[in-house]
């Protein structure tokens, strides 16, 4: 009885086991065993001899090869910087322009003062300056003259205010500003024409492009001529419709040569021309060529430029 005992109280523990639910030690595995979880450390955690494969920011920099490519020759055409008879307006170097009126703008209508009459002077053409205005019958109405200084690389500006009296209701009259040299010689002219009112409101015009009448291609400043000819190339923006007076003009004011050119006035484009001013000198003479053009309605000038340039026999 005894050597069944321990047999008798397994099975009856089996049974018990089967009845109750107890869950009970398997010796075989299971058909599928789930992989064991894997640690995901952070990246400053790695282990020394482990490298992070790096994302797209970090990846290396894409580097490029230079590549030789022919170089063409462009065909440039030799007529390309030649103005035609009648040309827009070309580039200018505003350094170039010797008296530049910015306000008032041409027929503008004033009653007195003017205010602020202002001009801009190139710096080589400082000296003494002169403003005037001059009515409809040539008197003048306003004059003045004061001493300017040179602004190296610079122009200097002058801004006038201009009393004035006129006796009727209103006038043509033309507002011009002038600059002379140590000798006394006309450098730069320039003028607008306006209506003075007696009584009324001022009434503005926008000014003049920011240009000169003027550009030369030959001769430049400086320049020195021998031969007996001053070859005179460039372009010209006619003021009206009177002819245009090229001169040598030596230190003492003597006329040494002398041109004349008629425009159409009817356009009041940039038109080229190229004249020869024929001189005669027994050696080197230093002179002012001038460009001017007369006032066609009031006595006067209306425009004149100049540059200084050397003649020799």
């Amino acid at each position: 009885m005894r050597k069944f005992f321990p047999f008798l109280y397994i099975l009856t523990i089996i049974s018990l086991a089967a009845c109750t639910g107890w869950p009970v030690a398997s010796t075989s595995l299971p058909a599928t065993v789930p992989a064991p979880q894997q640690q995901i450390l952070p990246t400053d955690s790695l282990p020394f001899d482990e490298t992070p494969t790096p994302i797209p920011s970090q990846a290396a920099p894409i580097t490029t090869e230079a590549v030789d490519l022919p170089l063409e020759t462009p065909t440039i055409d030799p007529t390309y910087f030649n103005f035609p008879t009648n040309t827009p307006t070309p580039t200018l170097d505003p350094s170039l322009i010797l008296l530049r009126i910015v306000s008032p703008g041409p027929m503008s209508k004033v009653v007195s003062p003017i205010e602020h009459f202002v001009v801009h002077i190139a710096a080589a053409y400082t000296g003494l300056a002169r403003i005037e205005l001059i009515g409809e019958n040539g008197a003048s109405l306003y004059l003045k003259e004061y001493k300017t200084f040179s602004n190296i690389g610079y122009y200097t500006r002058v801004d006038e205010n201009i009393p004035f009296i006129i006796n009727g209701v209103a006038e043509v009259a033309r507002l011009q500003i002038s600059t002379f040299d140590e000798k006394g010689r006309l450098q730069a002219f320039n003028s607008v024409r306006l209506l003075l009112q007696a009584v009324g409101e001022n009434e503005f015009t926008p000014p003049y492009s920011v240009q000169d009448r003027t550009i030369l291609s030959r001769p430049l400043r400086n320049d020195i001529t021998s031969g007996g000819n001053v070859n005179v190339t460039g372009v010209f923006q006619p003021a009206n419709d009177q002819p245009v007076t090229l001169e040598l003009i030596d230190a003492e004011g003597n006329i040494l040569g002398s041109s004349l050119i008629t425009f159409d006035a009817t356009n009041r484009n940039y038109q080229q021309f190229s004249t020869v001013i024929a001189y005669s000198v027994k050696a080197l003479v230093p002179v002012q060529l001038v460009i001017r053009q007369s006032d066609n309605r009031i006595d006067g000038l209306a425009y004149l430029y100049s540059i200084p340039i050397a003649i020799g026999p």
